[in-house]
């Protein structure tokens, strides 16, 4: 009977933590695997390499593959392999190939393992030795992860770095002042009403980064959590795999506050919607149907009459002109103008230490490091080492970020000038613009701005506080319709919440006084230490004084209807201020309060005017 040729093909594999961990090279598999076919007497038909490649599945390596083909076309009939963990390490992977084995009479040989399963005890063997290299691969994926998760929670973030970021010494993923401010700048013109074309449209005009930017590049910006301070994992596996991601909250510094990313991302939603114009709308994606809410789509007339702005209603057939809602909007707009004046005059300085900027040692070093940088470029060119148009390109983004941190610099002295004021001072300083003028006039000045502004400069601040406007039809109003309903953006609303914070907000409220309807402000509740501090401030002011009502002791629940107090004759109220004790909790609605009024003799400019 002739013997059975044995013709074997061998299998080699090493990936480089293999060899790191291991010290086996695929040149010694090789070498001890053809001693053991020569002395069992196999013929080697071909030596498979998979080099760099994991056994974490059979698909992915292609010599291994096409070692089975030859095996399937009867070119092989044993597999020689230094150790099992060559092979696979998957006990389904495993047991499929056992399947594939026995189907084309085929056998397995492991040198180290001793594995050979022309045998039931070999097969069972095998399979032992599969399951001890499965567990092995899951103990070390857990390590893995676990590590993985606190070098995330430590800021040590996986991958490429992302714009407005940088690596420090220790690999840490940290802000880099050089590049965060365009970062900043592509959410601010995305809450403008720009579009993710627009915007990169804008930066390539401006060359900025003297890179081609593309929508895609900025709409990855605003979809990325990292800009709030957040990492997310797996976000692109979603997709592929349906694996849901993993999101790591507040693990490095945030370039923008949280209130920001998620505004643009409402804003996101509502730009998917499909509107068509082809002319600027002052109140784009913001009026509601008076009849069934939802967003009006915008219309322009035609013919003789296409001056004409009109906002439609596709379902109700509601049409609105444009014209009349903005005399309408003008009622209020004055008082948005003046407190986005005043917050961003006065009050934004106070927040610096809270806006998390880059320190100046941080920036002046980074100033340094790219000044060294671009002397090594010149040496380069200098030295023929680069091109004429490779240096001009390096160089010109390499001035770019220098321009763009010594800006910064100028800024952060800036704001470090104007932080010395106390929360008092700038309260002080903002009711001292108001004593000068009525405050009638107060708001007509900034009606008047709004009333010199282009269309496009409209809709830019309609774009970023408002969220949408409704009116109602009533034919009692002028032109018919009525605002009901106007809802902030958090943009707006996070200001105010600021303000309180620090007790510096104050709301209108309607008084009657001698029968007449007066409008008075009303300061959010002061502890008797900041109005101390805040009367200080009108010290060489003559005119201005603080009266404490001499019976009034409340608190909110039990104020009364009435409140009685005597001015002199050209006395004139500025404020009402609920004052507490410096112990009490100014978000208490049960504190007994005084009632502090602060008035004035201070002549106006218009009364000045008169004289």
């Amino acid at each position: 009977m002739e013997e059975e040729r044995k013709v074997a093909g061998i299998y080699i594999r090493v990936s480089t933590e293999d060899q790191a961990r291991e010290g086996f090279s695929l040149g010694e598999q090789e070498e001890k695997l053809k001693q053991l076919c020569d002395y069992k007497g196999y013929e080697v038909y071909k030596v498979y390499c998979d080099a760099g490649i994991s056994a974490k599945d059979m698909e992915h390596r292609p010599k291994f593959q096409e070692m089975l083909k030859d095996m399937k076309d009867g070119k092989i009939n044993y597999i020689v392999a230094y150790k099992l963990d060559r092979v696979t390490r998957s006990v389904r992977d495993l047991e499929e190939l056992i399947s594939q084995l026995e189907k084309y009479n085929t056998y397995l040989v492991c040198d180290r393992d001793d594995v050979n399963t022309s045998t039931a005890n070999g097969r069972f063997f095998v399979r032992m030795l599969t399951v001890l290299s499965q567990l092995e691969i899951e103990i070390v994926s857990e390590r893995t992860k676990f590590g993985l998760n606190g070098a995330i929670k430590s800021g040590h973030l996986p991958g490429q770095v992302a714009l407005g970021f940088k690596k420090d010494g220790n690999k840490k993923t940290i802000i880099d002042p050089a590049t965060a401010p365009i970062v900043k700048r592509v959410f601010d013109l995305y809450l403008q009403g720009k579009t993710f074309l627009q915007i990169s449209n804008i930066f390539n005009e401006e060359k900025v980064l003297n890179k081609n930017w593309k929508d895609t590049h900025i709409e990855r910006i605003i979809n990325n959590r990292l800009y709030m301070g957040d990492y997310e994992m797996y976000k692109r596996l979603k997709e592929w795999k349906n694996v849901e991601p993993v999101i790591y909250m507040n693990v490095v510094e945030p370039i923008i506050p949280r209130y920001i990313w998620e505004e643009c991302q409402a804003q996101k939603i509502i730009n998917q919607r499909t509107y068509t114009r082809d002319r600027v709308y002052t109140f784009f994606q913001k009026l509601k149907c008076p009849k069934c809410g939802k967003i009006m789509k915008c219309k322009g007339s035609g013919g003789k009459r296409k001056k004409y702005v009109y906002y439609n209603c596709e379902d109700c057939h509601e049409n609105i002109r444009e014209s009349y809602v903005e005399e309408e909007f003008e009622k209020i707009v004055g008082q948005l103008l003046r407190f986005d004046n005043e917050y961003n005059e006065l009050f934004l300085p106070l927040f610096a230490d809270k806006e998390k900027v880059a320190d100046k040692s941080d920036i002046e070093r980074e100033i340094i490091n790219l000044t060294k940088q671009k002397e090594r470029i010149k040496k380069a060119y200098m030295s023929e080492v680069v091109e004429l148009d490779d240096f001009k390109e390096d160089l010109k983004v390499i001035n770019e970020k220098l321009d763009i941190l010594t800006k910064q610099l100028e800024k952060e002295q800036e704001l470090k000038n104007k932080n010395r004021f106390t929360p008092e001072k700038v309260m002080a300083d903002r009711d001292l613009q108001r004593i000068f003028m009525t405050n009638g006039k107060d708001v007509s000045l900034f009606l008047t701005e709004w009333q010199t502004m282009t269309k496009e400069d409209k809709q830019e601040f309609i774009a970023r506080y408002i969220e949408s406007l409704t009116f109602e039809k009533d034919d009692r109003y002028p032109n018919g319709i009525h605002l009901i309903d106007i809802k902030l953006k958090s943009l707006f609303t996070e200001k105010v919440s600021r303000l309180s914070e620090l007790g510096l907000s104050q709301v209108p409220v309607e008084f009657i006084s001698n029968d007449k309807s007066v409008m008075l402000n009303v300061s959010y509740p002061l502890k008797e230490s900041q109005v101390k501090d805040y009367m200080k401030e009108f010290k060489n002011i003559e005119g201005v004084k603080l009266h404490i009502h001499p019976t009034f002791n409340y608190s909110l629940e039990d104020m009364p209807n009435e409140i009685e107090f005597n001015l002199d004759k050209d006395e004139k109220v500025l404020k009402l201020i609920p004052i507490i004790k410096d112990i009490d909790n100014p978000e208490s609605l049960t504190n007994k309060f005084k009632l502090g009024i602060v008035t004035s003799f201070v002549k106006t400019t218009e009364e000045v005017s008169k004289e």
